[in-house]
Order: structure tokens, then sequence, then C-alpha cells
């Protein structure tokens, strides 16, 4: 069972999918909102990913788990190759004032065929749940940080969403490994704060 996709993997398992889902579903169309490493190799700034995240749809339609499961089937793919766990993430974490409006826009969109739209999460928020995401002992999501070389106002804007929903010690502590693997600074984000 492969473990990684490339943007081309990717891409086909997608037109598989829609295909799929065009015989059984003839008269539906469906949107995704991807996040993650799969937006990254979708965007052409990473090579490969796991998983293809999502934020939307917070929970997947009875077709599209159907869907998925058949084209983890034919293509021996692992199960959850399209999920939902960064958009279940963000529901149990959200701050009660909502996310902030840079999560509605958009790198850019792809067509799969005529009834599978996918939209990539655009910039800062991208970085915002790679930041999300980011543990001192999962260095995944520190490299893509890192790949993704961002300006000190992304990364200032990022600390700020992860702290506005997340802000226990623990996470300011691996915020401050995290940043500083990256070259940054923890305490000139968020000034005097209490460490």
């Amino acid at each position: 069972m492969p473990t990684d996709f490339n943007k081309t993997q990717i891409l086909e398992n997608l037109e598989v999918l829609s295909e799929w889902l065009r015989v059984k579903y003839p008269d539906d169309t469906f949107e995704l909102l991807v996040v993650g490493g799969a937006a990254m190799a979708l965007d052409e700034l990473k090579g490969q990913t796991r998983d293809i995240d999502l934020l939307l749809p917070e929970i997947l339609p009875a077709a599209l788990k159907e869907g998925i499961a058949h084209v983890s089937r034919a293509k021996r793919l692992p199960p959850e190759w399209i999920n939902t766990n960064a958009a279940n993430i963000l529901k149990k974490l959200k701050p009660t004032k909502g996310l902030p409006e840079y999560f509605n826009e958009i790198s850019r969109t792809i067509g799969i065929g005529n009834n599978l739209k996918i939209t990539l999460i655009g910039r800062q928020a991208l970085i915002g749940m790679k930041l999300l995401a980011s543990t001192p002992s999962y260095t995944k999501h520190t490299d893509d940080i890192r790949s993704l070389n961002p300006r000190k106002e992304e990364i200032e804007e990022a600390v700020r969403f992860v702290l506005s929903i997340d802000n226990v010690e623990l996470r300011k502590e691996d915020l401050r490994i995290v940043l500083n693997a990256i070259g940054l600074d923890f305490d000139e984000f968020i000034g005097n704060s209490k460490r």
C-alpha cells in the first residue's frame, strides 16, 4: 500500500474518485477544501504527502465516503487517504468568535471531471494550520513551514491564530521550540508574555 502521494498521484486518485462519483451519483457535484501537505503538493510547494486533509466538508457525505472507500480498495490506498481530521481539530478547538477571515482565501481551484471541485486553502491559513499541527517531536509540519519560507508577518499571524485557540503553557513551549527550529524567536512574536 503506497504511503506517500505526489501531485500526479493525488490528481490521478481524485480523477478515479470523480469518475466513480459520476457513475454512481450522476446528478451530484462535490467540493473539497484541501489543507495541509496535499494543498502544498498540489501547489508544487512539497513533493509528497501521506493523505488529503479537508477543512470542508466537515462531515463527509455518504456518497463521498463510499467513493473514498471504493478508490481505497481499488488502488490499495490507506482507508483515510482523504479525511476530515483537520476539520475535526478545528471544530474541537475553534475559537468562539470564529476563524480568521483569511480562512476564506483560496490559493486556487482545480476541477476534476465535471463533478468534483478541489479548492486549495490560502497561504496564511495553510501556515497557521501547519503551525497548529507542529510539535517538537513530530517535525514533518515544521519542515513544511520551513519550505513555505514564511515572512515574519505571516508567522506572527500564525502564532496569533494558534494561541487564539490553544493558549496553554505547553502549547507556548512547543511553539517556542518549533519557531526556534526554523530560526525564529517565539518571544519576538508575543512580546513579554509569560514563559
